[in-house]
Formats: C-alpha cells, sequence, structure tokens
C-alpha cells in the first residue's frame, strides 16, 4: 500500500485570484484576454477598481477632510507595468479603513540550496507539513529523478511570513507521473501507467495527445513533489492567499524561461492547494478530479476505544483480517530510524516489485534513494516487516510528521506469502493505527487505492485534484476537453459519485470553480492495494 501516489489535509477552500497581467494599452482601454477563464460575477464588479467608470465622480479636493482624521494621505505614484499599474495598499485612518496586505517579495526558478537559505535554514510550517516538502527529501528527489531539474519558489511578506513551494523543470519525457500529457489520458509507448491510475489509455486519445505535438507540453514545469505525489506548498502562516503570491510569480517567470506547460498534479484537499488550483486557473488553467486520498482522524483516547466504536460488522471483519496474519506462518517486527539502514535493499525490493506488478512508475533507485534520505534527515521514519523463515516477506514503510502519520510505502513476495495472506491489513493498517494511538497521533494519510479496507477502519475520503495550464492560449479549449474526460473516465473506474448539489452560494461557487465537490468511491481499486497500496 504506498501513499507514494498522492496525500493531502485540511480543508477550507479561499477563492479569488489576481489574473494575469495585460498589455499597457491605456489606463480604461479593455485588454484582449479572450483565454481568460470565466470569472464570477464578483469578480466583474471589481473590473472598475482601478481605473473608475464613465460615471465615476471627480477627486475630492486636497483640502476636503476624508473624515474623522482629516485628509488622507496622499498614495505615491504606481509604476505603470500593466492597464493601471500595480495595485496599491488602501490608505490606513484612525477609523479603520481597511488595508491590503503588501506583496511578497518573491523569487522563483530557484536551486534548493538557495531555496533554503531565503527561508532562513529550514522549511517553514505552520502546521506538520507533508514530509515530502522538506529539504532531504527533495534532494534525494533531485539526486535520482532522472532528467528533472530543480524550479524552487519562495515568497517573504517579511516579518517571518514564509512561503515554499517546491518545483522540477523537465526537458521532455519524464516519468509517466511526472508527464502532463498523461492528466489527458494519454500512456507511453512502453506501457508504464500513473501511479494509482484506473483508466487504461486507448488508441484515439493518445492520437489526440500526440497530435499536439511535444513542443506544446515541453519544457514542462512540475508543481510539487514528484516522487511524494503531493503538489503542495508549505508556509509559516495559515494564510493561504500567501500562497497566491507563489504562482503570480510562477507563471510570468516560467513562460519567459520558454516553459510550455505547467502541471500540478496532485492537489489534495486543503486551502493552500485549493489556492494554487484557483491561482492557475486564474491564468488559463483546468482543474479536473483525479482521485482520492484515505484520511482518518484519531478522535478517542485508545486504540480499543477506536476498535469498540465501529460497527459490529467492521469489528468482525478487522478481527478475521487479524487472524488471517495471525496463522499467515509469520513474524512482525517495527524497526525505526537508524535500524532500517541495512535493509533499504530489502526493503526498496520489494517496495518495486508491489509497484511493478499494478504498473507503477517508481523504481529501485527512487525508492532506495528517499527511504536513505529519511534515514540520512533524521525523520522519524519507521517499516513494519513480516519475515518469514527469517526473510523479510513484506514490508510497510510510514513517516511521522508531528502528529501525523503518512502510510508510505508498502511491497509483498507474494510468492512466499501467496496472494490473500492477510499481513497487508495487520502492516499497512492496524499495526501504525494501534501504535499511532499509543504515540498521540491526531491523523494518519493512508492514500489512494485498498479502498474498501480502509473505509472499513473509518478511513474517510479526501479529494485529489489536478491542474494544467499551457502556455499556448489556443491548445486551452482541447486541453480542457481532454483533461475533463480523463477526470470523468477515473471517476467512473474508481467507483466514485458526485455528493448531493451544494444548497449555499459560496458552495456553488466552489464546486463550480473547482470542477465539483467530493467523490465517495464505492468499489476497492485493488484488493489489497496495488501500486499505491
Amino acid at each position: 500500500m504506498s501513499t507514494t501516489c498522492c496525500s493531502a489535509t485540511t480543508e477550507e477552500p479561499v477563492p479569488a485570484l489576481v489574473v494575469l497581467e495585460a498589455p499597457a494599452t491605456g489606463c480604461c482601454s479593455a485588454p484582449e484576454a479572450a483565454e481568460a477563464p470565466e470569472a464570477p460575477e464578483a469578480a466583474e464588479q471589481e473590473e472598475s477598481s482601478c481605473c473608475g467608470t464613465a460615471e465615476e465622480a471627480a477627486p475630492a479636493k486636497a483640502e476636503e477632510p476624508s473624515g474623522c482624521c482629516g485628509p488622507a494621505p496622499e498614495p505615491e505614484p504606481a509604476q505603470a507595468t500593466g492597464c493601471c499599474g500595480p495595485a496599491k495598499p488602501e490608505p490606513v485612518s484612525c477609523c479603520g479603513s481597511t488595508e491590503q496586505e503588501d506583496p511578497a517579495d518573491v523569487r522563483t526558478g530557484l536551486s534548493l540550496d538557495d531555496a533554503v537559505a531565503a527561508l532562513g535554514g529550514s522549511v517553514p510550517q505552520a502546521t506538520d507539513p507533508a514530509p515530502y516538502v522538506l529539504p532531504h527529501w527533495l534532494k534525494a528527489t533531485e539526486a535520482s529523478l532522472e532528467g528533472s531539474k530543480p524550479w524552487y519558489t519562495v515568497a517573504d511578506r517579511g516579518e517571518g511570513e514564509l512561503a515554499f513551494l517546491p518545483g522540477f523543470l523537465f526537458d521532455a519525457d519524464p516519468i509517466v507521473d511526472a508527464d502532463p500529457r498523461t492528466y489527458l489520458g494519454w500512456q507511453p509507448k512502453n506501457g508504464a501507467v500513473a501511479c494509482c491510475s484506473a483508466t487504461s489509455c486507448c488508441d484515439s486519445t493518445n492520437d489526440t495527445v500526440e497530435a499536439l505535438g511535444t513542443e506544446a507540453f515541453f519544457p514542462a514545469l512540475l508543481l510539487g513533489s514528484p516522487l511524494g505525489y503531493r503538489s503542495e506548498a508549505s508556509a509559516s502562516v495559515e494564510d493561504p492567499l500567501l500562497v497566491a503570491d507563489l504562482i503570480d510569480r510562477i507563471v510570468p517567470a516560467a513562460a519567459e524561461a520558454g516553459v510550455r506547460s505547467i502541471v500540478a498534479p496532485w492537489l489534495h484537499d486543503s486551502p493552500y492547494s485549493e489556492v494554487l488550483a484557483l491561482a492557475l486557473q486564474a491564468y488559463g488553467g483546468d482543474i479536473a478530479f483525479h482521485g482520492e486520498n484515505n484520511l482518518l482522524d484519531l478522535q478517542h483516547d485508545s486504540y480499543d476505544a477506536y476498535l469498540a466504536s465501529l460497527p459490529a460488522r467492521k469489528r468482525r471483519r478487522v478481527k478475521e483480517d487479524r487472524d488471517r496474519a495471525a496463522n499467515s506462518g509469520t513474524r512482525i517486527e517495527r524497526k525505526d530510524r537508524e535500524e532500517l539502514r541495512p535493509l533499504v535493499g530489502r526493503i526498496s525490493e520489494l517496495i518495486t516489485q508491489n509497484r511493478q506488478k499494478y504498473g507503477g512508475g517508481e523504481d529501485e533507485a527512487h525508492i532506495g534513494a528517499l527511504l536513505s534520505a529519511l534515514v540520512e534527515g533524521e525523520a522519524d521514519v519507521r517499516a513494519y516487516l513480516a519475515y518469514k523463515d527469517d526473510e523479510v516477506a513484506a514490508v510497510s514503510v510510514t513517516v511521522r510528521q508531528g502528529k501525523r502519520l503518512f502510510v508510505k510505502w508498502a511491497g509483498f513476495d507474494y510468492e512466499a506469502l501467496g496472494e490473500r495472506s492477510g499481513i497487508y491489513f495487520e502492516i499497512v493498517l492496524d499495526r501504525p493505527l494501534r501504535d499511532a494511538y499509543a504515540e498521540g497521533v491526531t491523523s494518519i494519510e493512508a492514500g489512494p487505492g485498498a479502498d474498501e479496507a480502509k473505509r472499513l477502519r473509518g478511513f474517510k475520503p479526501r479529494q485529489i485534484r489536478s491542474a494544467i495550464l499551457v502556455t499556448d492560449a489556443a491548445l486551452r479549449p482541447e486541453v480542457a476537453k481532454l483533461h475533463a474526460a480523463f477526470g470523468a473516465a477515473r471517476r467512473e473506474a474508481l467507483g466514485a459519485t458526485t455528493e448531493d448539489e451544494p444548497t449555499t452560494a459560496i458552495g456553488r461557487l466552489k464546486a463550480k470553480l473547482l470542477g465539483g465537490s467530493a467523490y465517495e468511491p464505492i468499489q476497492p481499486l485493488q484488493p489489497e492495494g496495488g501500486c499505491c497500496g
């Protein structure tokens, strides 16, 4: 069971974003923007804020008072960088007029060392980030992922308000998970499939995508951690709008550097990721359903209390799974951190076999490098090992980050264990759950795949979306059509259904902007996991 493909956390979207630059054509002339995405009505009402309307009143004379505090200070002249120049903060008065946040100082296209230095030596974290955005993981990704070039982005708003977003540039033909064409339903001729893929390509889709040409997509910039399967920013404050500043700098800088497409394939259900999605959409990108993560909030005092809270049918299934594991003739041990060093080779081999069985994109070199990096970086990494005749026959690797536990990889020697040994449930779900309760962990992310087994244990679905932006505006309608079709096919193959129509205005707006709300798989993708489970 590998959550290598995808994972995420919080909720609560943050709408709104400023759309790209327009050529300077005079203050109130309307720039052509046929390719810009459709904006909500509220956005249309704000279009006059920079230049006013034909009926706008003449400005007040300087000597006229502007409220209880006398005349407002004169604003600084704006530099003309578009229709009306950059937005300036509203002046503050003693009567409480609104003040806008100063835009952050954003640097993009950085190396990892330069990005970490700009962040003051460590990745900012208002809450526990996923381990896949931390420096030791990203350094191992750079070293093991052939053809990748680092492209990190840092935003600094001052007073310790920082945001960080990893990125990797690919000139051509990356691993299938990092290829933007994958999210349009394309599949390479070697038959490789994206991790947790639930659809097979068809010749007609491949022909359509290939007809667009590789130059339509490459060089491609992937936002996020490609071997962590997470398009996620990290910030020092819980202000998702700070993340919007990252995209406002990345998109024009990438276009200037000749990037032909930007893809964020694994946007999990969190405020930061929703802002990334909306920001890319504001620049002409497209959002579609990709899959679901499995998340369990630990709300009980102990594992026994949690187990007692499950319905009798589910408790019976858990007991049956544990009995099968107990009768499998295996010995199960847990090893942590440095204890894993001599086992890296065997663990990588088992995980690779599992991924190859289900067509996953990572290879043994990736997994070995990443696992070694977790140990070297003193991450709280642990493995649950099942021994058969004193040989490691199965493994599950988890990483604890603060109060969160991530189930990262799993691998099995099916020849030694058989296809239905029950070991999967014991080492991937039950043992980590018991330890999490004992250690005070508050949530577990178990990733996509084996949904039925996870839902039986109380895990809830959290949606994962993908976003793709091509810089050639003429291609965007065709890309959006292919992207939407691929998302619909995945939803159908995963057995997902849409939830009830939102009843509030903000709910309907969120659903429209983000391509729908949540989806609930009703059948397992693979009985005991697959490439990601």
